[in-house]
């Protein structure tokens, strides 16, 4: 029977990096211990809603509250090194990840479409992809909730969203719920309809790889930014005084779990989101933080975990963006960028400055770029992605009818430093405070 020893691990010898193969009761073993993490957070979130009220008057919290807040209950504003400040979903003490087959290397989809390239042409390849996620974030900056969202709650975390909406970033999804992994592990994308669909026995049977679903685990002090995964990045960075964040893009990052938290879109909090960055970082198949975990795929399986999971939808959820799936498929290809969309890869996305000393350069070599057989080129004005206004306004109608409060679990604490930044980008986004 598997379960977890008091290092959180699943097997003996973790460091040894070899692949567990399990069978159908081991799997029941981890859904049972699932259900266990689920009692463990809600007990930690009720513990600090009431030491919450017992304090509500103090300025601060005594620290062991907040550690424990800011660790694993949903709910909390936290400043992260990229710059962002999120809003926390409920913590578990676990990390997986979940792939419907064997591969070779798991890697971000970034890294994977620079495989084989020259660091000249790798860079080029980043520098689209960075532009791509751009004119992604300005397009659903059109859909009401998303700028509300951000004026009023947290901040848009675009690289998790384009990650999760099927952009190429140099993110890693991971989650905190074994479940969400099983899901990913048993299940099959259909990108043309954004969905997920059981696997056939075709699917299962097409190569002696697609035979075997495959888990990664790794307890969460190992990985996590807020629970001790950070203690080495802390130490290298100790000297540090800068006031720009990190970006994900410089490498700094790599090999650490953040939490995506609450965003204005919902897949993220649906599947648990974590994001792992690896602009450099080993593939997880030759990192020994990570147990490996395989399983011989079926039909039934799959179709039980598919009704489990509600064919999906409890993790992946149809909702309002998905009206404008044409749009975003469009925007994934793009080859039309902005004189803004070049300068926000130059900048955010740490192009090598020996290589293109300046945004000249850049331009220079991009645009004589070729992708998937079409030229790059660059403009002054904005690209526009023209969409329907009564599409819009039916996107508009699925997000607008929700509670936000509600969504995110109807508990906020923030420091008063977060909630001044907040109004500020509330005026900053509508001209007042709404």
């Amino acid at each position: 029977m598997l379960s977890f020893d008091e290092n959180g691990w699943l097997f003996p010898d973790p460091l040894k990096n070899i692949t567990h193969d399990i069978d159908s009761a081991e799997i029941d073993d981890l859904l049972k211990l699932a259900k266990e993490e689920d009692y463990w957070s809600a007990g930690i979130r009720e513990t600090v809603k009431k030491r919450l009220e017992k304090d509500k008057d103090d300025v601060r919290l005594d620290w062991i509250v907040e550690d424990l807040m800011i660790k694993n209950t949903g709910g909390t504003v936290i400043s992260m090194p990229f710059g962002k400040d999120i809003i926390t979903f409920n913590s578990n003490r676990h990390f997986f990840r979940g792939e419907n087959q064997q591969y070779l290397k798991s890697v971000p989809s970034l890294r994977r479409r620079q495989e084989g390239k020259s660091k000249y042409e790798c860079e080029l390849i980043k520098g689209i992809a960075l532009m791509r996620s751009l004119q992604f974030a300005k397009f659903i900056w059109k859909i009401d909730v998303v700028p509300y969202w951000e004026a009023k709650l947290s901040d848009i975390n675009i690289d998790a969203l384009a990650q999760h909406y099927g952009f190429d970033t140099c993110l890693l999804d991971l989650t905190n719920d074994f479940r969400t992994a099983l899901f990913f592990a048993t299940c099959k994308y259909d990108y043309k309809t954004d969905s997920y669909r059981p696997l056939t026995k075709k699917d299962i049977e097409a190569t002696e790889d697609s035979k075997y679903g495959v888990i990664f685990h790794s307890p969460n002090w190992v990985l996590d930014y807020l629970n001790g995964g950070s203690f080495e990045w802390h130490m290298r960075h100790l000297n540090d005084h800068r006031e720009e964040p990190y970006s994900f893009y410089s490498g700094e990052l790599d090999g650490m779990a953040f939490q995506i938290g609450y965003q204005p879109l919902m897949r993220c909090h649906h599947q648990s989101g974590y994001i792992m960055p690896m602009m450099n970082a080993t593939p997880l198949q030759s990192d020994n933080r990570f147990e490996k975990i395989r399983f011989l795929q079926t039909e039934e399986l799959s179709n039980r975990v598919y009704e489990m999971m509600d064919k999906g939808k409890k993790i992946f959820p149809y909702e309002g963006i998905g009206k404008a799936l044409d749009i975003l498929h469009t925007i994934q290809k793009a080859v039309i960028f902005s004189e803004d969309d070049l300068l926000y890869a130059y900048d955010y996305g740490v192009v090598d400055k020996k290589m293109f000393p300046t945004i000249d350069d850049l331009r220079k070599a991009i645009t004589a770029f070729q992708v998937d057989g079409e030229c790059v080129s660059i403009q002054k004005d904005e690209i526009n992605y023209p969409i329907s206004p009564s599409v819009l306004q039916e996107i508009n109608a699925e997000y607008n009818c929700r509670n936000l409060l509600d969504v995110v679990g109807n508990m906020i604490h923030q420091y008063p430093e977060q909630r001044r930044y907040r109004e500020q980008r509330c005026i900053d986004i509508y001209g007042k405070l709404i």
